[in-house]
């Protein structure tokens, strides 16, 4: 197999989370959805959909207009990014953002390495090239641009060695959008999904995922570092 027809090859994040499929978006609302109400009182169940109507309708009206103009068009991906905004932020009015994190925290724990899998190839294609940071490499040194190209991310390449590949983020879609929402913190559980699910995805193939910082926690970018076990 060519590496151009591997899996998620040669696609910004965000194109590869707007194409997930309308069966995998439905599992992942629907147990997104009961993880967050089980963890709510019945008077809280009621204040939450009244605040997510409230803060859905907020997040349709956001003026968008530097976010396309870096090239953002997935509006699939749009959409489901307010979405998420909305209910966090209802959580937010609901409860309080310590605890709104919490239980988005909770439901990255069960949801994030699923939707990795979703976009990502699996162990057995990549070991198929041989050396895994060999694949790594070819696999993510198109990534700043096809992101830039996407509108989705300003990403550099600060590493890239037979041992190790490093690209950092020094614009994020996820995070702008977080914080025209007025949740800049909404972004975190996002950043704490690829934690989630990054080390045991990477290490059946003999890589070594780690992060030190990110923008959405004060961080001067987002640091993403891939070496050989």
């Amino acid at each position: 197999m060519e590496i151009e027809n591997v899996k998620g090859y040669g696609l910004a994040m965000s194109d590869l989370e707007g194409s997930w499929s309308p069966a995998f978006k439905k599992w992942l609302k629907k147990t997104s959805q009961k993880i967050i109400l089980m963890q709510l009182s019945f008077f809280q169940k009621l204040q939450l959909f009244y605040w997510f109507g409230k803060e859905k309708r907020k997040a349709q009206g956001l003026k968008l207009s530097d976010i396309y103009a870096k090239g953002m068009r997935n509006k699939s991906f749009i959409n489901q990014q307010l979405e998420y905004l909305a209910m966090f932020s209802a959580l937010v009015k609901t409860l309080d953002k310590e605890k709104a994190l919490t239980i988005m925290y909770s439901v990255m724990d069960v949801t994030a390495a699923e939707a990795m899998l979703q976009s990502s190839p699996d162990a057995e294609v990549i070991r198929s090239f041989g050396d895994p940071m060999t694949f790594c490499s070819k696999y993510f040194e198109i990534l700043p641009e096809a992101s830039k190209k996407a509108g989705c991310h300003d990403m550099s390449i600060s590493e890239n060695s037979s041992d190790c590949f490093q690209f950092e983020v020094h614009w994020c879609v996820w995070y702008e959008l977080a914080k025209k929402m007025g949740v800049p913190e909404a972004c975190i559980p996002n950043c704490y999904a690829d934690d989630v699910a990054y080390p045991e995805y990477f290490e059946k193939s003999g890589i070594r995922y780690s992060r030190r910082q990110t923008l959405a926690k004060g961080g001067q970018c987002c640091d993403f570092r891939f070496e050989r076990m």
